[in-house]
């Protein structure tokens, strides 16, 4: 019989509307997705080409558990100039960035513990929780994209062990303040809890600047940094990040991945070092989605029914719907009519009932078409 705590895990909610909109290409429709969750650029050329020569140099084997030296010390570098903390080479181990995630959770959370992240976040943050044996629990957002810090230090009891965090945000864009962060980590401070900072959109940030909470005082025992190459150099499918913990819990994650994948890909790491040069292709990327952005939000915003707020960062932003439809009615509806795809807000946390989530990571032709549907949809 399958395990209760495998039965208690919940499907991604954009499963069917994923499936319909297969089933529309498939019959040659002209359907247009704003639902990817990922950029709709290649990797760059030179990091394909220096994995691809590794690979020809016999690196097709296992490394370390911890990942390549070389890589390890490039991200503890990375992360020493960016907080003014001596982040080591030993206190960094490179993994998958979800798998990241899913190993912060277990390494601090027993059975009924609970974690506390914010409504919105990314859909997968609770169902990592509920694997763990952890029970999820949103705190509320304000109403640009913040968190509500009081409201969030209120909700701590016995059983909160740690605070998980987005910065940028997926689905909102929101980019954390220095008194966002400030409050967020002296909570954890005074209530000896562990902050699980997810950071894999560092490089997608139009407004503000990237903060890590692993930059305040005391905080180098209290942070799980997680961060990857996924999104900063469209690297999805090499499935490479890396997780930086406090400093006691490295021996017991370290034998943790020994015992599930054992080492990340080795090609995959040597692609991660070659990107970690690359600074060009971030920039231009990133140049790309604030095109995109401020276009998206010109044609939205036409619209009296629809409450539209450009994000701060990402490649995502949260529409609020205003004609009375939820966001699952809405998505179901706009698919159907107009073939175009875009993801239910309810997904994210309790307050996306009424919202969509629009990603920008597609082309300005389709971009452009697909916008100007949604406007015609709401009418």
């Amino acid at each position: 019989m399958v395990s209760s705590r495998f039965r208690s895990i919940l499907p991604s909610p954009t499963v069917s509307l994923n499936n319909k909109f297969a089933e529309l290409k498939e019959r040659g429709e002209d359907a247009i997705s704003f639902g990817v969750g990922e950029p709709d650029a290649t990797t760059p050329e030179d990091v394909i080409d220096y994995a691809m020569r590794k690979a020809k140099e016999g690196k097709t084997h296992y490394t370390s558990s911890l990942g390549i030296k070389e890589l390890r010390e490039k991200i503890a570098l990375k992360y020493s100039a960016m907080t003014g903390k001596e982040v080591k080479a030993a206190n960094v181990i490179v993994t998958p960035a979800k798998f990241a995630i899913n190993m912060a959770v277990q390494a601090v959370i027993e059975n009924g513990d609970n974690v506390l992240m914010q409504d919105p976040s990314f859909v997968s943050y609770p169902e990592i929780v509920k694997i763990a044996g952890g029970v999820p629990r949103y705190f509320p957002s304000k109403e640009d994209g913040s968190p509500d810090i009081d409201a969030m230090n209120e909700m701590i009891d016995s059983r909160t062990k740690m605070i998980l965090i987005n910065s940028p945000s997926n689905p909102h864009g929101w980019v954390a303040s220095d008194a966002d962060m400030k409050g967020i980590t002296e909570i954890a401070s005074d209530r000896k809890i562990y902050v699980a900072t997810d950071e894999i959109y560092e490089k997608i940030i139009y407004e503000g600047r990237h903060i890590s909470p692993l930059s305040y005082p005391g905080m180098e025992e209290r942070t799980f940094v997680i961060n990857g190459f996924s999104k900063s150099h469209a690297m999805t499918g090499w499935r490479i990040g890396y997780l930086i913990p406090p400093p006691e819990f490295m021996t017991y994650i370290d034998a943790y991945q020994q015992q599930t994948l054992t080492c990340a890909p080795s090609i995959s790491q040597y692609a991660a070092l070659r990107a970690m040069e690359d600074t060009s292709f971030p920039e231009t990327m990133r140049k790309t989605f604030q095109k995109r952005r401020d276009r998206l939000y010109d044609i939205l915003s036409k619209s009296s029914k629809m409450e539209f707020r450009k994000p701060a960062g990402t490649f995502y932003a949260f529409p609020r719907l205003k004609n009375g439809m939820s966001g699952e009615e809405f998505s179901n509806k706009l698919l159907e009519k107009e073939k175009v795809l875009v993801t239910p807000g309810s997904g994210f946390g309790p307050s996306g009932k009424d919202r969509i989530r629009l990603s920008f990571a597609l082309s300005d032709k389709e971009l452009e078409e697909g916008a100007r549907r949604i406007v015609e949809f709401l009418g």
